[in-house]
């Protein structure tokens, strides 16, 4: 089964967080990882999509935290 959106971009925030990466490089490596997997998406539809989900994600892993 594919990964949904709001697992590729977890998964790379959660990846960028490890290597120490500010909240910048986080959406820019979610953009690169998501532009990677899903390549029929033009990157303005790629970077609506993380600018969508990253506030999400990142109140998640608050209250995960």
């Amino acid at each position: 089964m594919d990964p949904s959106l709001r697992e590729i971009i977890t998964s790379a925030v959660t990846d960028a967080r490890k290597g120490g990466l500010d909240p910048f490089a986080q959406r820019s490596a979610a953009t690169a990882v998501l532009t990677a997997m899903m390549p029929n998406l033009d990157m303005a539809t790629v970077q609506l999509i993380v600018d969508q989900l990253y506030p999400l994600i990142c109140d998640l892993g608050s209250a995960a935290a």
